[in-house]
């Protein structure tokens, strides 16, 4: 727990600094750099707050005796070219048909993650989801119980258009537990689409 709560304060520390460095993005140009020199090298400026914001997340199913949904949104937002942090909402069904029952059991909680380029395309991410997951440890009917997940991870991006990008990661989550949905290494594909 005490490796918990050193990784929250660390990143609520992190996050307490983005509004410096989003102030520092609206810095005026080095004298020795005019805005009209070599246009076409310069990276793609975000000329308004739409153009640092993002979307997308994981969405996966599976039918049949057993049915599983999973539905993962996120929204995030550019601090700079190469990181970026964000939000999501994590929610799974699951259900199975057993000698003629049907078990059933959801899923939900929330994530944030902060995400940095180490090239154009390969990033490093950490991420921390608060799930509320059933606790069959109790002994209860319908007992639930919040589990936390640190996620460190890599990614890939592959571009399909000029907003949109399929998204491969792998992650390991480094807060175990035995009520974790997580099995390591955790692989996820999605997508981000650029609002």
């Amino acid at each position: 727990m005490t490796a918990f709560k050193n990784i929250y304060i660390l990143l609520i520390i992190s996050l307490a600094n983005v509004a410096n460095i989003v102030k520092a993005q609206d810095a005026p140009w080095p004298s020795s750099i005019s805005p009209q020199t070599n246009l076409q090298n310069q990276p793609k400026t975000f000329e308004k707050f739409k153009d640092r914001l993002y979307s997308g997340g994981t969405v996966g199913a599976w039918f049949g005796s057993t049915t599983y949904i999973n539905l993962s949104p996120i929204l995030g937002i550019k601090i700079t070219k190469q990181f970026s942090v964000g939000v999501g909402v994590i929610y799974n069904y699951y259900s199975q048909m057993y000698i003629g029952k049907k078990y059933v059991s959801t899923i939900y909680g929330g994530s944030t993650f902060a995400r940095y380029f180490v090239t154009e395309n390969l990033f490093a991410q950490i991420g921390w989801d608060r799930l509320s997951v059933p606790d069959y440890t109790t002994g209860l009917i319908n007992s639930r119980a919040w589990i936390d997940n640190v996620l460190v991870g890599a990614g890939y991006r592959q571009k399909f258009s000029d907003n949109g990008t399929v998204v491969a990661m792998i992650f390991y989550n480094i807060n175990q537990s035995p009520l974790s949905p997580y099995q390591n290494p955790i692989i996820q594909i999605g997508f981000n689409i650029g609002l």
